[in-house]
């Protein structure tokens, strides 16, 4: 039996409590109340304040949470509906994104993602080896480090008008593959700590696979979406469109645990191959409606589970600085010279590289598998908080300033003849 089929057994399965149906109910109906009352009025708050709203849910889970209060309650069944909503929300995302805009931008942000993410995930993996952890446990900091999260840039460029800027564009097609490549690095590291240790081999392997059945998925349903959207409209049953999306997204997710994958890596591949059928917007929003509910109990959950108390230690205060250092070092050396590299301007790889600075989700589920997993302590988590803190609250300002310094860049020419010659 493979290692993600234990674990979702694991969290599918109730355990005995003693109090019955009654009180695995109470349970989870406390963590709803908690996150659908505590978390939403603190994404509000921070959304009035310009920051993602998923910090608002973190703030929530710590507050509520081992931290301090104490009252949300860990048990198996609110595991596994937070983990719903992790995945209705990489679902919706593969909706928004669009498959042919995603096509079109593969070449160039392809080349610029595989630099950036590999600087940013050697950072984090640096910052572990420095610190004296064992190589899996540097792979998860790397994992951590490697996702950008696209929210903050998006507004900011919106506000001063340099969305479909060249730099913009870049930006975006980044950020989509970033999400590719952070959910495999994910996969791969989860599917490692079955074995114990890290190998090269079995890496490869694992991401061979990953990246195989993604691509196999988003080819495959892409071609037949336009088909499968047209005889489920013809159904007469009530929301037929949206439950079928859902029981596609449920085969495709029990294909990948069958093969020792992680469900996350069949959420976003349906989403996107599913964008650009014909009719597929009429649920899009029902879609966003579920993410938006069950991701804020995700997040909630994974803060909840952290001890801040037991993190805050002051000999770890060197580990939180480099930590947070290395962030922004990976995204400027990755995503800045590897721009730089193909052609940009060294102003316009300047702007991708800021533009990539962003984390939220991605980290925080990084974080999040490692603790879980018992395979790295609750420094990783709150060295993943303070990074999607820090860095959403930095962008914004530093965005503007690179955008506002130097000439505007209408065209770039992509080449790469120039260092060959050297």
């Amino acid at each position: 039996m493979s290692f993600y089929k234990e674990v979702f057994q694991c969290l599918l399965r109730c355990p005995d409590t003693g109090g019955g149906i009654e009180e695995l109910l109470l349970g989870v109906f406390t963590a709803l109340t908690l996150a659908l009352v505590l978390g939403k009025i603190l994404e509000e708050i921070v959304v009035r304040l310009g920051i993602p709203p998923v910090l608002g849910d973190l703030i929530a889970g710590l507050i509520v949470g081992s931290s301090f209060l104490k009252l949300y309650p860990l048990t198996k069944p609110v595991e596994a509906l937070s983990w719903l909503g992790i995945l209705m929300l990489l679902l919706y995302a593969g909706l928004e994104t669009r498959y042919r805009e995603f096509i079109r931008l593969a070449p160039v942000a392809g080349v610029i993602t595989v630099g950036e993410a590999l600087a940013a995930f050697c950072m984090g993996y640096l910052t572990g080896f420095i610190f004296g952890y064992k190589p899996l446990q540097c792979f998860f900091l790397g994992a951590i480090l490697e996702a950008t999260s696209i929210s903050v840039s998006v507004r900011t460029l919106i506000e001063i008008d340099k969305l479909v800027t060249p730099e913009g564009r870049t930006i975006l097609g980044v950020a989509v593959f970033d999400d590719i490549t952070s959910l495999i690095t994910i996969v791969a590291g989860t599917s490692l700590i079955t074995i114990g240790y890290l190998s090269p081999i079995s890496v490869a392997k694992t991401a061979a696979i990953a990246f195989t059945y993604w691509i196999l998925l988003v080819v495959i349903v892409h071609r037949l979406s336009n088909r499968f959207v047209r005889v489920v409209m013809k159904m007469k049953t009530s929301e037929s469109l949206l439950a079928s999306i859902i029981a596609l997204f449920s085969v495709a997710s029990l294909l990948a645990i069958k093969i020792g994958l992680s469900p996350l890596i069949a959420a976003y591949a349906i989403g996107l191959a599913l964008s650009e059928a014909r009719g597929i917007s009429r649920s899009i929003d029902k879609v966003r409606a579920l993410a938006m509910v069950f991701s804020t109990l995700f997040f909630m959950t994974t803060a909840a589970q952290l001890d801040v108390v037991k993190a805050l230690r002051p000999e770890l205060v060197p580990f939180y600085v480099v930590f947070v250092l290395a962030a922004f070092a990976g995204k400027l050396m990755g995503g800045g010279l590897t721009s730089f590299i193909i052609g940009y301007p060294a102003i316009s790889a300047l702007r991708v590289a800021v533009g990539l600075f962003p984390r939220a989700e991605f980290a925080i589920i990084a974080a999040y598998v490692a603790t879980s997993y018992k395979l790295l302590g609750p420094e990783a988590y709150l060295g993943a908080l303070m990074i999607v803190l820090i860095t959403n609250i930095a962008t914004p300002p530093l965005l503007k300033v690179v955008f506002s310094r130097g000439p505007e860049v209408t065209t770039i020419r992509v080449s790469l003849r120039r260092w060959r010659r050297r």
